[in-house]
């Protein structure tokens, strides 16, 4: 019902969008790698600039010195911000296309970039399709 009475609110001032707020986002990673589960929706800094999204659909946990490698779909667009990646996947996520079905990073190599987990939610059978398409 309250949710209802926003939305009506939204309406009345003109825009839905006026009404999203900022999603919480974290101050930092976990510098080992725990938050990095299947389901996570990471931001990720990108050496060519901006902000991509991704989400972990599977997670390979290999014993050290190899460590955890993950299954990954990356998205478009890139955005400059930790908080617009947030708010794009949480309000806007229509607006979200697939860059890459299927990419696989190891922690030794994405851990050590500028990221944060924003969400962690299921994992579709559509998003693993193309993981357990390429493993056979």
């Amino acid at each position: 019902m309250l949710r209802r009475a926003l939305l009506v609110l939204c309406m009345a001032l003109g825009s839905v969008a006026a009404c999203n707020r900022d999603v919480s986002v974290p101050a930092s990673s976990d510098p080992n790698g725990k938050d990095l589960v299947e389901g996570a929706v990471v931001a990720a800094a990108e050496s060519s600039g901006g902000i991509r999204l991704y989400k972990i659909v599977h997670v390979d946990d290999y014993p050290e010195p190899a460590g955890p490698e993950y299954h990954m779909i990356a998205y478009n667009p890139k955005v400059p911000t930790f908080q617009d990646a947030a708010n794009l996947w949480k309000h806007k996520r229509s607006e979200v296309t697939v860059a890459l079905d299927h990419i696989f990073v190891r922690l030794v190599s994405f851990g050590k970039r500028d990221h944060r987990v924003l969400f962690v939610e299921p994992v579709t059978e559509d998003e693993k399709a193309p993981y357990l398409k390429a493993r056979r």
